[in-house]
């Protein structure tokens, strides 16, 4: 099962990946195989209407990507700050949390 969660309509252009995780861990029951943070240029046509940051998660049975957060603007520094806040605080735990909330509530449809 592939789930992409986006709800724009522009085209999404991957810019840059960045993996957190990449080795396997079992997390409730779960094995989580792959963690990466995504960043997409939002386009239509050839002017660009912001950027997306998402979180690509990979476990066993399923692949999610989730947005993350809105900007209009984008440089390196503001995605390593990402990346750094989900790989060395809270943020992986309760992003994990987050994932698995979605996909149990996509197993029981």
């Amino acid at each position: 099962m592939n789930v992409c969660i986006h709800k724009y309509d522009a085209l999404l252009n991957l810019i840059r990946t960045k993996v957190i995780l990449d080795n396997e861990v079992k997390i409730e029951g779960g094995v989580i195989s792959k963690i990466e943070l995504r960043e997409y240029e939002k386009k239509e046509g050839n002017k660009s209407k912001g950027h997306i940051y998402t979180i690509y998660i990979k476990t066993e049975n399923d692949e999610i990507e989730l947005d993350y957060l809105e900007k209009q603007d984008s440089n390196e520094k503001f995605f390593d700050e990402i990346y750094d806040f989900l790989s060395k605080y809270n943020g992986l735990s309760s992003t994990i949390n987050r994932v698995y909330i979605e996909l149990d509530g996509r197993h029981r449809q």
